[in-house]
């Protein structure tokens, strides 16, 4: 009887397509925008967020992310989809405030402030924030009850003077959801300052504030447990801790 002698093209075969299917997998990776050797993170989209507003948070242009995830079309972001944002070490939390982020963002507009064109400083190593006001330090910033609190709290009585910590120009003065009445101050750069749940506004959007400044009266506007001033400094909509930047004394 003649021996039969086993092949090797069903094995060949196999190896074969195994080779093709990994082909079409990394072609398919290609398709969906290449991701460039280095850190990053991955940001799942929220509701109200475009390219634009997501590279502020992470200071990282929004040309570079659309590179890195092969989007073309900015228009189709999804509620929920994973963007992976090259050359970020730290996942940033979802903002305390959708609306907040709204109003951080810069105006395309390009219109003087109201009322003169006077400037602040011409670079950000001249800013020198200090106290809006010189109330007791009753909530600090980082993690509180599970969610992150995005700056400091002032306890003072109401109707205590809320002062500009540096000069700059208005944005905002108005209601704004949970943070109840506030004023949004720009700074040179990309600096911001927040004043949230004043009982009376002394300011108006468009206005250039010096440093010491009254814009707003202490009060428990919006989601507030008591009189006090909630307190932020942010670079774009990324949050910073204010006592990093204030100096150690409380006086004006």
């Amino acid at each position: 009887m003649a021996r039969i002698v086993p092949t090797s093209r069903p094995r060949a075969a196999r190896v074969a397509g195994v080779l093709l299917l990994a082909g079409l997998l990394l072609i398919g990776s290609g398709c969906a925008g290449r991701r460039p050797g280095g850190p990053g993170v991955i940001h799942h989209v929220q509701s109200g967020e475009n390219l634009y507003r997501i590279g502020l948070r992470y200071e990282v242009p929004a040309r570079e992310i659309a590179r890195a995830n092969g989007i073309r079309d900015v228009t189709t972001l999804q509620v929920g989809q994973r963007l992976f944002i090259p050359g970020v070490r730290r996942r940033l939390p979802p903002s305390a405030d959708p609306q907040l982020v709204a109003r951080l963002a810069p105006e395309s507009s390009g219109r003087a402030a109201a009322g003169g064109t006077r400037r602040g400083p011409s670079d950000e190593s001249s800013l020198r924030f200090a106290w809006p006001i010189r109330g007791r330090l009753s909530s600090g910033y980082g993690m509180r009850r599970g969610r992150r609190h995005e700056g400091i709290d002032l306890a003072a009585p109401s109707g205590t003077p809320i002062h500009a910590a540096e000069s700059g120009r208005v944005i905002h003065a108005g209601r704004l959801g949970s943070y109840g009445k506030v004023v949004i101050v720009k700074h040179v750069g990309a600096y911001r300052t927040v004043y949230a749940h004043a009982r009376k506004l002394h300011v108006r959007k468009g206005q250039f504030v010096e440093r010491g400044q009254k814009l707003a009266e202490v009060g428990s506007t919006g989601r507030s447990s008591g009189p006090h001033v909630h307190f932020e400094i942010r670079r774009a909509t990324s949050p910073r801790d204010p006592l990093a930047f204030l100096p150690r004394s409380r006086g004006r």
